[in-house]
């Protein structure tokens, strides 16, 4: 099976079918294309999926580096706090719309509807067949950052060793996201040029939570596919009251309070499942912490055509310890009498010690 291009929904302008695959490097024919030379140049996805009781975690990437000639794939599964990771490394061709790597491909059925995702057999012990399904309306976001996100639902299978599950519409989430531009960080440590900038960018206002007809993607509001409200809206200021285990420095849960535009505030309650994070150094996410443990890869290296993994027993501390850097956190929200699941991600120890610190916006919560 091979990407299409079908036609794409009028709700979506500019953006159109084609946005949906990774062309953006080809032609700076529309604002939403770009043309560099920078090594850095990346375009990425991004999946997650979760159920509503904190047992079975998914995240899903893929990315190609036009600059680098390197594509990219990765899926992070925690099932109860067995950590897994698969990534899958080959050149770039000329062929932009394949997006396979190893044993995983991506397919787009309908633009900015459904997509296909697999991870067929590999020496690692997980899989998936996964059909995905936008629920919320993916708006363009600026052309230096080029990108739109989206929420979604998720039904298909998820293997891991010898367990099989069974993915339903009405038990499982997430949200996707696709950008392209220049990152800092891409081709490894030596393309990092403002180590503590990059992480505090994306440190603390990491919340991606679906409600029935609004959500919060980091600093933006999706509304629903057909909502007859125009375009996206905003959040213009950030109050978090964040705890931390004494330990490890690793969250515990929170509150952000988010202030819209018109001055509307939704404070949203995180409290972690268990042991359901996504460490993602272990998806190339390089920091400060490295890249992948023992092996230090970060986004956009070249090394050869290869598959790659391990397991991580994360409800060790001494293990979430290692791991950590950039983690997404699988959390209860609750905002008024709204209950839901969804992800807070911070980039640990940073998080903590700018709470600490009574960095702007950043306060420890002490009970």
């Amino acid at each position: 099976m091979v990407n299409q291009i079908p036609e794409a929904a009028s709700e979506h302008e500019p953006m159109w079918a084609l946005s949906e695959l990774p062309v953006h490097q080809w032609t700076p024919q529309t604002n939403l294309m770009e043309v560099t030379t920078d090594p850095r140049a990346y375009e990425r996805y991004w999946w997650t999926a979760q159920d509503r009781t904190g047992d079975l975690l998914v995240v899903i990437g893929f990315a190609l580096y036009p600059n680098l000639g390197t594509v990219e794939s990765f899926a992070i599964v925690n099932l109860r706090g067995q950590h897994t990771t698969v990534r899958a490394h080959r050149a770039l061709t000329a062929n932009r719309f394949d997006m396979s790597a190893g044993p995983f491909n991506a397919v787009l059925v309908d633009p900015f509807r459904e997509w296909h995702l697999t991870l067929d057999d590999n020496p690692h012990g997980i899989g998936y067949y996964l059909r995905w399904y936008d629920t919320k309306r993916s708006i363009a976001q600026p052309a230096m950052l080029g990108g739109y996100e989206t929420f979604g639902r998720i039904e298909g299978t998820v293997r891991v060793g010898s367990e099989e599950f069974t993915l339903t519409r009405e038990e499982f989430s997430g949200s996707r996201d696709h950008h392209w531009g220049v990152r800092d960080g891409v081709g490894g440590p030596g393309h990092l040029l403002r180590p503590r900038e990059r992480a505090t960018s994306t440190a603390t206002s990491g919340q991606w939570v679906e409600f029935d007809d609004w959500s919060v993607w980091l600093h933006r509001i999706l509304y629903n596919l057909g909502d007859p409200r125009p375009g996206t809206g905003r959040i213009v200021k950030f109050e978090r009251e964040l705890s931390f285990d004494p330990e490890t420095k690793l969250f515990t849960g929170g509150t952000i309070h988010n202030t819209l535009e018109g001055g509307e505030v939704k404070s949203l309650e995180f409290r972690p499942l268990g042991n359901q994070i996504a460490f993602l150094r272990c998806g190339m996410y390089g920091g400060s912490e490295g890249g992948t443990p023992g092996s230090d890869i970060w986004h956009g290296m070249n090394v050869g055509e290869q598959v790659t993994g391990e397991t991580f027993d994360v409800t060790d501390p001494a293990v979430r310890l290692r791991l950590r850097g950039g983690a997404n956190y699988h959390c209860e929200v609750t905002c008024g009498d709204e209950v839901t699941t969804g992800l807070f991600e911070t980039h640990d120890p940073l998080t903590y010690q700018m709470c600490a610190d009574g960095e702007p916006g950043h306060s420890l919560r002490l009970s």
